[in-house]
């Protein structure tokens, strides 16, 4: 069981005896203000194509376990340019939310990026956020084939171990080579100096990954040949006489680790090391002074897995080396076996899987199952282990970050401590931790607050002290009320509240005859606001083979066929409806779209409109309508004069955007807001069949709403979170007329809202196959309430289960 991380000293021999704050208490406080928080995103698929929608399900971790700190996520596509395409804001529910990205039709073939934040991820280097590579195979505009180089050019970078090539110390160097696409390319190299002699030879290990020693001399220059090219040399960094050399080696306890220095210069003088892990200080060892050397083993059996930075300062707390190391002690796996129940690869058919899950699992899941032959390589070259624990912490491209997690042989271990050597690995500075320690920029908004300030209308003075009705509508007709207060000074806040899609607020005061028309001022920044990030950087480009792409374009054709974008020559000619006729269309539905005894269009009306609330608009223009007024009380009676009942006059029903509504609250409503009334003298839809008669009342759509010339001052247009929609996936056991359609779909069953609390967990689902898929890919990730990640990822054949 992995706990809330108790953070040990390991090497604790004791502690600085300085009375100024240290790097690692800076670091501590800096922790504990704001705390690292990462994000990974499962998506359906790995590419897609132009106008089909990519489904994800977001898991956030912050100290190793699920991030309970933010409660918004932002999700956006952008292009090379940086320009955002498409962006979604979601609400974090639990550690973890999902949503879609619609991709539009119009996109060209190419490489798009799509990044993942919260506000208060921002108070770090953005550098950091989630960001991912995604193909989208469009419109023709880029090349899709694999793509062959157009020379040998190749770009080696170097990186000597613990910042600095120093003088009359063997010296670790690290490299990394790659083609002008930024894709790793395998070399052969040898190092010369500058009177030409070859000192080393050397070759790539991993990815174009490698390293070799040298003992460099002060004021010679180094330059490296690649691949027998003598006329393309590289330079090695400038040698440095003023340093010091760490080298961290892999052991069988953790790391073994070697200071080396000059004796006799204070401020090149090790004087102790600190590795931390997540901001947390995980080690902290003290050097003697005057030594040339200093050796030890770093214990890593205790600690979480993830990146650790080691940094060696002076007496004066300045870093003089700093090296990364991976610590990999597997206990983040949740383990899980996926079953397959009953397998069939015909069309249409359905098949059974399941998850098994061994003792008491507590956690949230999600579950996608595509068709393998549209995945642009044997398996993903990111998932759960690889981006909440490698990925999230560096801030450059890293190549199939999920190799290294495929296996927990050496070779894995090597070429994964060369990826902590190549990368440059900083969320801060040292020397501006203190200036960083003082302040967060951004603050978590609390899902979304409404707040802001009421003034009588058509003046300053402010409505102070009093009670407000806020109704909620949105396009989905779904509306609700909520009342709140003014302060002393007109202002009024509701938090923690969640709004989804495009809403208006109408704001009204219901105080009866004192009731006064009043303007609403929201303040603040909504969950809709953008927040400055630093450009993307391009990522390589991803290979597609001649025959995916065929599949991508004829998929792509009728994609774009199905959405009418080629349709040509098509001449409809109908019979023109009436305006009144139109706004009935539009407005009405169901019961409420039948015979009524009137319907009064106001968005067509000639006539000036007035704010005067919806009943005084109606009673001069409803023949037989009476209307009364109690106070907060309303009555609406249409043609009674006496009551043929012993129960007196029987008051219409009244309905509000065909939700049955209160008069109080419908009295609030300014005519001018209103686009069509419908009157009943009877109605089905009611009880007793509306004996009293039905009144329709319609507010006015997005479309509408800025009609009749008068602005609204009590009513403001929202936008909430972004509408979460339902994953389709065909039923032909339940809907067998279905069965004649043809189904292509590439993602055959998507499941984001998976949530597990039992002993010996089993996650049964079932999914019905398409008409063309004879290998599919299945995944199954997710986090338990105890921060382990469970990641299965197998693509099944008809005669064969392959793990990877």
């Amino acid at each position: 069981m992995i706990k809330k991380i108790n953070f040990v000293l390991l090497l604790v021999l004791f502690f600085l005896g300085s009375t100024a704050q240290k790097p690692d208490e800076l670091l501590n406080q800096w922790s504990a203000k704001s705390p690292i928080e990462k994000i990974y995103l499962h998506f359906d698929r790995e590419n897609y194509i132009a106008g089909e929608t990519a489904w994800f399900k977001a898991y956030l971790s912050s100290d190793y376990l699920p991030d309970t700190i933010s409660t918004v996520l932002y999700v956006e596509l952008v292009n090379q340019s940086s320009v955002v395409l498409n962006r979604i804001v979601a609400p974090i529910l639990l550690s973890t939310t999902n949503g879609q990205i619609e991709l539009p039709d119009s996109l060209s073939t190419g490489m798009y990026q799509i990044r993942a934040y919260t506000p208060t991820m921002l108070n770090h280097d953005a550098s950091f956020i989630y960001k991912r590579g995604v193909f989208i195979y469009g419109k023709k505009g880029a090349t899709v084939t694999s793509f062959k180089t157009t020379d040998n050019k190749i770009n080696i970078e170097f990186f000597p171990e613990g910042g600095n090539m120093v003088a009359g110390f063997n010296n670790t160097i690290a490299f990394k080579a790659t083609n002008e696409k930024g894709m790793p390319v395998a070399v052969n190299g040898k190092l010369w100096d500058s009177k030409n002699n070859v000192l080393t030879s050397f070759s790539s290990y991993h990815d174009g990954m490698g390293m070799f020693d040298l003992t460099p001399s002060s004021n010679e220059k180094y330059v490296v040949t690649v691949n027998e090219d003598i006329a393309n040399k590289f330079s090695l960094p400038a040698t440095v006489d003023k340093g010091i050399v760490l080298t961290v080696i892999p052991h069988p306890q953790g790391y073994y680790f070697e200071v080396q220095q000059h004796v006799g210069d204070p401020v090149f003088q090790a004087a102790y090391m600190i590795g931390q892990m997540q901001h947390h200080v995980v080690l902290k060892q003290n050097f003697k002074q005057d030594n040339s050397s200093a050796q030890g083993v770093i214990d890593t059996k205790k600690l979480p897995s993830g990146i650790m930075q080691i940094t060696v300062f002076n007496k004066d707390g300045m870093p003089l080396a700093e090296r990364l190391c991976f610590v990999n002690n597997r206990e983040y796996i949740q383990a899980a076996e996926l079953i397959t129940d009953t397998l069939n690869f015909s069309a249409k058919a359905k098949n059974k899987f399941s998850v098994v899950m061994k003792d008491t699992v507590k956690g949230s899941f999600s579950i996608a199952v595509t068709d393998a032959d549209y995945d642009m390589s044997s398996q993903r070259q990111e998932n759960i282990f690889s981006g909440l624990l490698l990925t999230a912490d560096i801030k450059g491209y890293v190549h199939n970050p999920a190799y290294y997690f495929s296996a927990d042989n050496d070779s894995v271990k090597t070429a994964l401590d060369l990826v902590m050597m190549i990368n440059g690995w900083r969320r801060f500075k040292w020397n501006e931790l203190g200036k960083t320690n003082t302040s967060v920029t951004y603050k978590d908004p609390s899902y979304i607050t409404l707040a802001g300030k009421t003034t009588l209308l058509d003046s300053k003075k402010v409505f102070a002290e009093k009670q407000l009705l806020l109704f909620i509508m949105g396009a989905d007709s779904v509306r609700t009320v909520q009342m709140i207060n003014t302060d002393k000074q007109g202002n009024f806040k509701l938090d923690s509240m969640l709004l989804f899609g495009n809403k208006r607020l109408v704001f009204g005061d219901i105080r009866g005859k004192k009731s006064q028309y009043i303007e609403v001022h929201l303040s603040g920044d909504s969950v809709t606001r953008f927040y400055p990030l630093p450009m993307i950087e391009k990522r390589p480009f991803f290979l597609v083979d001649n025959t995916l792409e065929s599949k991508l374009a004829l998929d792509y054709d009728i994609i774009q066929k199905a959405s009418g974008l080629m349709m040509q020559g098509i001449t409809l000619k109908v019979k023109k409806k009436s305006p009144v006729q139109e706004l009935e269309e539009k407005y009405a539905s169901g019961m409420f779209s039948g015979f009524s005894e009137k319907t009064i269009d106001l968005i067509n009306s000639t006539e000036p409109i007035s704010q005067d609330n919806i009943f005084d608009y109606l009673q001069s223009r409803v023949s037989g309508l009476n209307i009364s007024k109690d106070g907060f009380d309303y009555s609406i009676y249409y043609r009674q004069q006496a009551s043929v009942s012993a129960m007196g006059l029987i008051p219409m029903i009244l309905y509000l955007d065909e939700v049955e509504t209160d008069p109080s609250v419908i009295a609030t409503i300014p005519a001018n807001q209103v686009a069509m009334v419908k009157v009943y003298s009877s109605f089905v839809g009611a009880a007793g069949n509306g004996a009293g008669g039905a009144l329709a009342i319609y507010t006015k759509k997005d479309a509408d709403i800025n009609t009749g010339g008068t602005s609204i001052t009590d009513q403001v247009k929202f936008s909430g979170f972004s509408v979460i929609k339902e994953f389709y996936a065909p039923n032909y056991t339940v809907d067998p007329t279905i069965k004649d359609k043809t189904d292509q779909r590439i993602t055959i069953d998507w499941r984001p809202t998976i949530f597990v609390n039992s002993i010996d967990s089993k996650i049964p689902f079932s999914f019905y196959n398409n008409d063309r898929t004879k290998k599919f890919k299945v995944v199954v990730e997710g986090m338990t309430n105890e921060g382990k990640l469970l990641m299965i990822e197998k693509i099944i054949t008809p005669g064969n289960l392959k793990a990877f």
